[in-house]
């Protein structure tokens, strides 16, 4: 899988202000300019930050990206959403005993 489109948007989004603006206007419209799978359209436009966590988009630029269209003030919100890293180091070396 290549996450290059994906985080090119971001990037974008997060850097110029008329990309965030139309972005928050028509996200599908500018969503639509990027090569990206149908999966990863959904992802973006519905702001599944929890699964383009997952789905391994550089978390600086996930946490960038979010703050651009909702806003610094979202941030709890972004927090609560992501998956801690605790717990994904957790999970691959198989629970908190074997730290």
């Amino acid at each position: 899988m290549s996450y290059g489109a994906v985080e090119q948007l971001f990037y974008d989004v997060s850097t110029s202000r008329n990309r965030k603006e139309a972005f928050r206007e028509d996200s599908g419209e500018v969503a639509g300019k990027y090569a990206l799978s149908e999966t990863e359209r959904e992802m973006v436009i519905s702001m599944q930050v929890e699964n383009l966590f997952e789905y391994g988009i550089n978390p600086m630029l996930l946490m960038g990206f979010w703050t651009s269209v909702r806003g610094p003030q979202s941030m709890p919100e972004y927090l609560a959403r992501v998956p801690k890293l605790a717990s994904r180091l957790e999970a691959s070396s198989g629970g908190k005993d074997s730290l």
